[in-house]
Parts: C-alpha cells; structure tokens; sequence
C-alpha cells in the first residue's frame, strides 16, 4: 500500500469517526432533551408509522368507547400528558408531543360529545416527524 493511499484512508477513516461522533452526541441530546417515560395510551406502538397510527386509534377507541363521559376522557388525557387546546364547532383535540432523535412524534385525540357531555365520535392520530 502506497504512502498516499495510506494517508487517504487514514483522512476517510477520520471523517468517519466524526460523523459517527457528532449523530451519538446529537441522539444523546435529543434523548436527554425528554427524559419522561411514554404514557400508557402511545407506549408499545408499533415502530412502523401506518401500524402505530391504527393501533393508536384502536386503543382511543376501546378505552374511550362511544357514550362514555367525555370528561373522563379529558381527565385521562390530562394525567397522561396531553395538552388540551380547545376545540371548534363542538369537535375537540389533545395533543402529545415529545421531541427526540431521529424524529418528534405527535399524537393526536379528536372527539365530540352530545348535549349530556357523552361521546358521539372519538378518534386518535400518530404524526411522526422524522429528519
């Protein structure tokens, strides 16, 4: 091996290290940016973005099934992390959010409630942001 292919490898070998280096601190940071544990609602989904959307929506579905007490649904998303923003035209929504590398992952609830403050329709969203 030449002293020039040599000192070649030796510059590639380098670059390497250090952009092996900078993506470890930049997860570190990220990682540490939020350092709370899943809620139940969005722990265990799927790793796959289509999979984790359906299997998000169906556990909205089945811990706040139609007629339930909206309030109680707004309590558990509270407990839970989910910031409550409001709502139009009697449709409502709570959003999680939680920053890291490599993506920022958003869920979403949405529901509506009759009169009597029971449920009409509810559903659930996952938003993966990924760099």
């Amino acid at each position: 091996m030449t002293r020039q292919v040599r000192a070649f490898l030796t510059v590639v070998a380098l670059i390497l290290v250090a952009a092996v280096s900078s993506y470890l601190t930049t997860i570190s940071a990220d990682l540490g940016a939020d350092p709370r544990p899943l809620p139940t609602l969005v722990d265990g989904l799927s790793p796959t973005a289509t999979t984790a959307r359906q299997e998000f929506a169906a556990r909205i579905r089945e811990r706040f099934p139609l007629g339930s007490a909206d309030r109680v649904l707004m309590l558990d998303l509270w407990a839970q992390g989910f910031e409550h923003p409001g709502g139009s035209d009697g449709r409502h929504w709570a959003s999680l959010e939680r920053r890291g590398a490599p993506c920022n992952r958003a869920w979403t609830v949405t529901w509506t409630a009759d009169d009597t403050g029971h449920l009409t329709a509810v559903d659930g969203t996952y938003i993966p942001s990924c760099s």
